[in-house]
């Protein structure tokens, strides 16, 4: 089987795919060809009709700027579905894609990077690769998860390789020079989603008898960042700082988050959040926009004010 990789050379395009073909026509098309990425029996919204045809256009092969994966299951990930061939796909194998902070410019500080897509593709571009790249720049390192989605996974597979890539990521903190109480999560959309389910909600704490010495350490997030979206918090007290960006326009999205503002208040958990009243969802870091584009900053001086992050550089950390 043919596995592709989810960074395409020409990631726009799938955008303009959506107009140009018919997803019946394509899903019939798909339904007798091999699976692609994952998706058993062709695509089944618009979302993985462009995922499908980015990849096509992609081909096999490494993309250049972009690390190898690291699989959080070598040996095969729980409750991994191969296809009809017995094959498992790159979907199948949740991954972090790793982005260290370079050497003379490490706070310590990394986050685990969960990119949006609605729970049937990752937008690991402008959700992932890019905020990486920026949380480098601001000396802290970025892994971007490629955790499992639909139709073939539900949520609670997603929850599972998020919590194995915080234990895998505090597990290599020496490696990568990071300090491992300043570990963060950040999601977009349906990654906040899974942020709130498996950092806010469903909490899992070390466990130093675990036969797999990457379940012991905790997985439990230091400090958080949700972007258009979240979950209603269960039990605030126990929820991370968190910092939050959205827009009153995006309301189907705003409105989880308030509750999570709110809770978290309530609670005496820090949290920030910046609403502005216009822009549509899935805004990512929108570079150049006068009012969009500040949450990036934003957030990186909540974190500094907030002592998650040291000001400067620290000293005598190994950045790979």
């Amino acid at each position: 089987m043919k596995t592709f990789s989810p960074f395409s050379r020409a990631s726009l395009v799938a955008v303009t795919l959506l107009g140009a073909f018919d997803l019946t026509a394509i899903t019939a098309r798909a339904a007798d060809e091999p699976a692609i990425g994952g998706i058993l029996g062709g695509p089944k919204n618009p979302g993985q009709v462009a995922y499908v045809e980015q990849a096509k256009l992609m081909g096999p092969g490494p993309v250049s700027g972009i690390p190898e994966p690291i699989l959080l299951w070598p040996n095969g990930a729980p409750g991994a579905v191969a296809d009809a061939n017995g094959a498992f796909g790159d979907e199948d194998k949740p991954a972090l894609y790793i982005f260290p902070a370079a050497k003379g410019n490490n706070t310590g500080a990394a986050f685990l990077v969960l990119a949006g897509g609605g729970f049937t593709n990752r937008c690991m571009d402008n959700e992932g690769v890019q905020i990486a790249k920026f949380l480098n720049r601001n000396g802290m390192a970025g892994f971007v998860l490629r955790y499992r989605i639909g139709p073939n996974y539900q949520r609670t597979a997603s929850q599972l390789d998020a919590h194995r890539a915080m234990r895998y990521i505090r597990a290599h903190a020496a490696e990568y020079g990071i300090v491992p109480d300043r570990l963060g999560v950040i999601g977009f959309s349906a990654g906040s989603e899974l942020e709130g389910d498996a950092f806010f909600n469903n909490i899992a704490e070390a466990d130093p008898t675990a036969a797999d010495p990457l379940d012991r350490p905790s997985a439990r997030a230091n400090f958080a960042a949700l972007i258009y979206g979240g979950r209603n918090p269960q039990k605030p007290a126990d929820a991370p700082p968190t910092f939050m960006f959205n827009t009153i326009e995006d309301g189907g999205h705003l409105t989880p988050e308030i509750q999570v503002m709110n809770a978290l208040r309530t609670a005496g958990v820090p949290v920030e959040a910046h609403f502005y009243q216009v822009g549509p969802h899935g805004t990512s870091m929108s570079p150049g926009d006068p009012q969009l584009g500040q949450w990036p900053e934003l957030m990186v001086k909540w974190l500094k004010v907030g002592g998650y992050v040291p000001v400067n550089a620290v000293a005598g950390f190994k950045a790979r």
